[in-house]
């Protein structure tokens, strides 16, 4: 069971001691960018991804339309070292696509990642995510039709 919970104060320092694994670090961007990106974007809530009550990793997404293209965009998503290969990953993803999906102004939920990154352009794939072809920053651009 996953739920997510809002990063507010009470649990910030919790949310920041979060990692990747070593070789992942390149994947993703600290959880202290992170929430400094979620000050910067009116559109996206920064979340932590809770396993029975105890934080396993975060996620950064649009709760409303961004208004640079009209989407919703998953901006970060990261699983704690200490709690991969254990199905939160999936679990959370799940999880967020069901709370984008509920507004009612969702038609396209769009997320990217670092090109070498297999592990989860496979996990995204699961889920319904198409490559676009595009590229933003360097990293792929997928897109999920909702």
């Amino acid at each position: 069971m996953i739920d997510l919970k809002l990063i507010t104060d009470e649990n910030k320092e919790e949310c920041l001691l979060l990692r990747p694994q070593k070789f992942q670090e390149r994947f993703v961007a600290s959880n202290a960018n992170s929430l400094k990106k979620a000050e910067q974007e009116p559109t996206s809530r920064p979340y932590g991804i809770y396993a029975e009550n105890v934080m396993v990793g975060f996620a950064l997404f649009d709760e409303e339309l961004y208004p640079d293209d009209g989407y919703f965009w998953i901006c970060r998503f990261m699983i704690d070292e200490r709690y991969q290969r254990k199905g939160y990953g999936r679990a959370a993803l799940g999880e967020i696509l069901r709370k984008m999906k509920s507004h009612p102004t969702c038609t396209k939920i769009r997320i990217s990642h670092v090109p070498d990154n297999s592990v989860v352009n496979h996990l995204y794939k699961q889920f319904g995510f198409v490559e676009t072809g595009e590229e933003i920053d360097g990293e792929t651009v997928l897109d999920l039709m909702v």
